[in-house]
């Protein structure tokens, strides 16, 4: 080694040396940061995930008393001490190239981790996102306090700003280029799909059929399905071939079949995800309950199942009127309704939206920056408060505005299914807060939402009951009010704010069965 070098090396020393107790401080700091946010973040209804937030603030916690011990014995020992730790230090990244891939290594890091973890537990993994930046940026400094005179020598080289500022632009491009590729990597990869559901606590209860997944690896299924657009109602579910859920070509979810007649009546149900199925396989959707109860009746049916998840009494009707206009008209036609019309309301203010409006708004704006030339790198919140929907929609987060568009809907259904000559009915379905005897689970999802959306459960309850007295008033013979339906069931039904489990889907299908068969009796 020459004499250059030597002096380099005595230089990263020195100076390094002197900047231990402030990186040791700066690594600890964000390490309490995190385990403060873990300590004061929400327990998790779900147990097991709440037990591992638990051990998590265990470990992280005696990880920042360990580190702040570090700190304090690099703060009280002697310069000699410090300079050997600094030598030792400065030796091992002594190699340019090495701390160079290190660096990038770290930001790959904080790529994959903001990718990766985004939307899931983040009381858990925000924290753990948090340290990993700062302590990528406490790395680089390090680095960059090691190798300084090699910097300073070439910075004195290249005065000339333009070649700074290209030396910058470089850089960004290039993290710029990591982000992207590491996000198609992930999306097409389905890793973060399956991560989510991994991580998808919510108990199921399945019907004992022999062949029953467990609650993880039917989440794990469910969160790798996916939505596809389809015109004039926005989405639909995209095809999806598993052991548990089945969609086809055209996003229609599996139904079992039970009777090979071409003459026995279609039956088709329209709904949100609670009808769709979320938390049950094929055999045991509400339709495909139905469809078994009926052919046990002595009633064999063909039964689809065009519910959606996430969609309002709206979009229903748009998607019913597209199969009439397709000449594939049912005898029946089967509508539950509820939760969604009114969460949609509660979010965005206004009866009849489709529910996170504001996602389409900003699909629209990103559209029209990659079109103009502009990059996008992360999706953005557009502001509608200055969106003008008098055509769609007016009204406000009123009961009765909310069940005055509901009405609405209900009875320009009822006019093109006659003039086709489908008949119709119309469920409200069960809630959660109407269940009376209620499991400690499902009390602290009510306690949950009312903490987290507060007046959102009361105005559930007034949407209920403006509903009741409307249908009452109008001697609606086409509408079954089920929100209690649940009201003395012992076990656990829900599995969050709104879907049921398969036993309670079983319920929601008898209950539903004598005005079914009455209906087809009818015809």
């Amino acid at each position: 080694m020459n004499r250059e070098s030597m002096g380099r090396i005595s230089h990263q020393v020195a100076t390094l040396a002197r900047s231990l107790v402030v990186f040791a401080f700066a690594a600890w700091f964000p390490l309490l940061v995190a385990w403060i946010l873990l300590l004061i973040s929400p327990a998790s209804p779900a147990q097991p995930n709440e037990t591992i937030r638990r051990m998590l603030v265990i470990g992280l916690g005696l990880a920042a008393a360990l580190a702040l011990a570090c700190c304090i014995w690099t703060y009280r020992h002697s310069e000699t001490a410090k300079e050997r730790l600094a030598r030792r230090i400065a030796t091992l990244f002594r190699s340019g190239p090495l701390a160079l891939i290190l660096c990038i290594a770290l930001i790959q890091c904080d790529i994959v981790a903001i990718l990766f973890l985004r939307g899931i537990a983040p009381a858990i993994t925000d924290p753990f996102i948090l340290l990993l930046l700062c302590w990528t940026a406490v790395f680089v400094a390090l680095m960059l306090t090691i190798h300084w005179p090699a910097l300073q020598f070439s910075l004195e080289r290249s005065r000339d700003m333009l070649t700074l500022l290209g030396v910058t632009i470089t850089v960004l491009l290039f993290v710029a280029l990591l982000f992207v590729i590491s996000n198609r990597l992930i999306g097409a990869s389905g890793l973060y799909e399956r991560l989510r559901g991994a991580l998808d606590y919510r108990p199921l209860q399945f019907i004992d059929d022999g062949n029953a997944p467990s609650a993880r690896e039917f989440w794990a299924e469910q969160s790798a399905t996916l939505v596809r657009w389809l015109p004039y109602s926005y989405w639909t579910v995209a095809p999806f071939d598993g052991a548990y859920i089945n969609v086809d070509e055209a996003g229609i979810r599996n139904t079992p079949s039970y009777t090979d007649d071409p003459a026995a009546p279609r039956i088709y149900f329209f709904g949100g995800s609670t009808m769709w199925g979320e938390g049950a396989r094929d055999a045991y959707t509400i339709p495909a309950q139905v469809a078994q109860l009926l052919a046990d009746r002595g009633y064999p049916a063909h039964v689809a199942n065009y519910a959606q998840s996430g969609y309002v009494s709206w979009q229903d009707l748009l998607l019913f009127q597209a199969q009439l206009a397709l000449d594939n008209a049912p005898d029946l036609a089967v509508f539950y309704h509820g939760f969604n019309d009114v969460y949609s309301t509660y979010l965005q203010g206004s009866p009849g939206l489709t529910l996170r409006e504001n996602q389409r708004v900003n699909d629209v704006e990103i559209g029209r920056l990659l079109r103009s030339g502009q990059p996008v790198f992360l999706p953005f919140d557009t502001d509608t408060g200055d969106y003008d929907w008098r055509l769609v929609t007016r009204g406000s987060t009123a009961a009765n505005d909310i069940v005055d568009r509901w009405l609405a809907n209900r009875r320009l259904i009822r006019a093109v299914a006659a003039e086709h000559g489908v008949d119709v009915l119309f469920v409200w379905q069960p809630a959660l807060f109407a269940k009376g005897v209620r499991t400690a689970g499902e009390q602290q999802l009510l306690d949950d939402v009312e903490r987290v959306q507060p007046g959102f459960i009361d105005l559930y309850r007034d949407v209920h009951s403006a509903v009741g007295d409307q249908l009452l008033s109008q001697s609606a013979d086409d509408a079954i009010i089920l929100t209690d339906l649940f009201s003395e069931v012992q076990g656990g039904v829900f599995t969050d704010r709104v879907h049921i489990n398969e036993i309670g889907n079983r319920r929601i299908a008898a209950a539903l069965l004598d005005s079914i068969a009455d209906a087809l009796d009818a015809r």
